[in-house]
């Protein structure tokens, strides 16, 4: 039987409640990571196959393993993983190549153009946050997405207000904000925007963006001062 605590947790996950987000993206370019920062214990791999062993131990339901099967098997969404010495998931970045459509995926509905990319969880194994492993996962992803190997252009990512580790790695590697957003965020499923809550009009977010005029160039403030 399941304990009162346990129901109460459970309860509170599914909790509606009103997040303030940051909306922050970065122009690719050549990896800035210091090599003296890299952690050369972790490996960097890239989940590309609804059926990599990998997968399960990537998400925490059915029903999220589920989703990323269709998703990954779609050619939509794909995860960056750092395995550990024992070859065991120690962090992942995971992104998606296409606007969601879906309401219950877990992923606000960014609008995104040809040559963007939305990386929507970024996750660190605790026993490993005070490794290398944020550079070494930062290193991978900007070599990902290297001009000379790729056509990506700009990457999106989402930060609530309070997620201060989250805010000081962003910024540590460059992201800058381009809008603001409130998203009302029900159990791990449901991030949807509350309306007319965008600010700027113009971003990832709102009904005009890079995705209706490619050409037009973004800029905002530094996440921190």
């Amino acid at each position: 039987m399941a304990s009162i605590k346990g129901l109460k947790d459970r309860l509170n996950e599914w909790k509606p409640r009103i997040a303030s987000t940051f909306v922050v993206y970065l122009e690719a370019k050549k990896s800035p990571i210091d090599p003296e920062t890299i952690d050369t214990s972790f490996t960097m791999v890239t989940v590309t196959s609804p059926d990599d062993p990998l997968l399960p131990k990537l998400t925490s339901s059915k029903r999220q393993l589920k989703i990323a099967r269709d998703a990954i098997a779609s050619g939509h969404w794909d995860i960056l993983v750092a395995l550990d010495a024992d070859g065991e998931p120690a962090g992942r970045i995971w992104q998606t190549f296409d606007t969601e459509r879906a309401l219950a995926h877990g992923v606000p509905r960014m609008k995104l153009a040809a040559d963007e990319v939305l990386m929507f969880d970024l996750f660190v194994a605790r026993q490993y946050r005070r490794s290398g492993i944020a550079m070494t996962m930062a290193d991978a992803f900007f070599r990902r997405y290297d001009p000379d190997v790729s056509d990506m252009k700009l990457t999106y990512g989402f930060i609530t207000y309070e997620n201060a580790p989250s805010i000081l790695w962003h910024h540590s590697v460059g992201f800058t904000i381009v809008q603001t957003v409130n998203l009302l965020e029900i159990g791990p499923f449901i991030r949807w925007k509350i309306p007319f809550s965008d600010v700027p009009r113009f971003g990832p977010m709102s009904r005009k963006g890079r995705h209706t005029n490619p050409e037009r160039e973004l800029f905002g403030p530094a996440l921190l001062p």
